[in-house]
């Protein structure tokens, strides 16, 4: 899940340098545009660290990660209970392409808005 919160934050700063651009334009609200701009960049940076840090250290928190939110007890043969992901391929998918999508877009948007 690490992977898509990078994606949001990549999505709040993209926002943030877009929505800060546009209004740096306007001399009574520069201040504001610059403090948005400022805190958009250290968010792009912060998700950029966090999908680099999960990307480098993914097997030492894979085993510590708990999952048992989106999980269902299930027995098997012998009675004994077991833990089986419950979520679809789909629905997975989705959780990554809609943030990326929406990032691209917001990058493009704060890239043409310069």
């Amino acid at each position: 899940m690490a992977r898509a919160d990078s994606l949001v934050w990549f999505l709040a700063g993209f926002t943030q340098l877009f929505v800060g651009s546009s209004l740096a334009a306007d001399p009574t609200l520069a201040t504001l545009g610059i403090i948005l701009e400022l805190t958009g960049g250290g968010s792009v940076l912060l998700g950029l660290y966090m999908l680099l840090f999960l990307a480098r250290y993914h097997k030492e928190f894979e085993s510590s990660y708990s999952k048992l939110e989106k999980t269902t007890m299930v027995r098997n043969d012998q009675g004994i209970p077991h833990r089986v992901d419950s979520g679809s391929k789909t629905v997975k998918a989705v959780w990554y392409v809609i943030p990326v999508l929406l990032t691209f877009f917001a990058a493009v948007g704060w890239l043409a808005n310069q």
